[in-house]
């Protein structure tokens, strides 16, 4: 008798050995990885550390890199979310298409392209315009500088000014956001162009340091309609011409960590956080700014 119990016992065993399966998806616990344009660094990570916080089983691994690599992650699986400041372009979307999933992007943040110069230099304003000049005009003298080639930040501003080439020889590419920074800060002769997330919490004494190290040129659509700086109060009235969102991408339908986090960060918390790191948290903007006033398709 007792042979065959423990005969009974180790089929039983075996089994349950055969039969386990992957554990489901929870927003709970798991990790994750994620890619991350690095010019929205600051932000991403004050999100993922108050989630922690709410959620300590799970971990989140960031991968930074420019926004279409991040996009292009997504696509092939080597990530299952990303975090940048466009939305998906029409090639992407196809591929969305041909795979049948649907398109839902979710929008966390107003952020911006903060342009940056040295401390000595005493031009504080700029029309896009002009801008575009020093962008294209192969006679300027004034060094370009950005984090990255292909980065959110260059193309924010390729998009806005409507450029599809610009005179790489004023153009320059840092390794980074801080960079960039120190860039400006040993060349008075150049603009720098950074996210402005990394110097918009004014509590944080590392972005602060930052930003007291150079100085921020105000930006206008046109002398007439003025000049603006990158601070939360222009940003909030949309005054700000070089303004972006932060969105988040995921292809995963699972309640997992990815919708997880997403949730969180666009929750009322998140919200907060988005808010305490001095830029607009998107369910505040006054909505009719967004309303696509375009004739609906009979």
């Amino acid at each position: 008798m007792k042979l065959n119990y423990l005969f009974l016992l180790s089929i039983l065993s075996l089994f349950s050995c055969n039969s386990s399966t992957k554990e489901e998806p929870n927003i709970n616990k798991g990790t994750i990885t994620i890619a991350v344009d690095e010019s929205i660094m600051p932000i991403i990570e004050a999100q993922i550390n108050a989630h922690h916080i709410h959620y300590p089983g799970t971990k989140i691994i960031t991968k930074y890199l420019p926004e279409t690599k991040g996009i292009n992650m997504l696509l092939d699986d080597s990530v299952t979310m990303a975090c940048t400041t466009r939305e998906f372009n029409e090639s992407e979307l196809g591929e969305l298409q041909r795979r049948g999933i649907k398109y839902l992007p979710a929008r966390m943040a107003l952020d911006a392209v903060a342009l940056v110069q040295n401390k000595e230099n005493k031009d504080t304003t700029i029309t896009l315009d002009e801008l575009k000049i020093l962008l294209t005009d192969k006679r300027s003298k004034t060094k370009l500088v950005f984090d990255r080639s292909n980065s959110s930040n260059l193309n924010v501003i390729m998009e806005k000014l409507k450029l599809k080439t610009i005179n790489t020889e004023n153009v320059y590419s840092a390794d980074g956001n801080l960079q960039v920074i120190d860039f400006v800060k040993k060349s008075p002769n150049a603009i720098g162009f950074i996210g402005f997330n990394w110097i918009s919490d004014t509590d944080d004494k590392k972005a602060q340091d930052l930003l007291n190290e150079i100085s921020l040129i105000a930006v206008g659509e046109s002398e007439q309609k003025g000049y603006f700086k990158t601070n939360f109060k222009n940003l909030n009235k949309r005054k700000y011409p070089l303004e972006r969102f932060v969105y988040l991408h995921t292809l995963t339908k699972a309640w997992g960590v990815e919708n997880g986090f997403i949730r969180f960060a666009c929750s009322k918390t998140g919200q907060l956080v988005t808010e305490k790191m001095g830029l607009v948290p998107f369910y505040i903007i006054p909505k009719e700014f967004l309303l696509d006033t375009k004739p609906m398709k009979k």
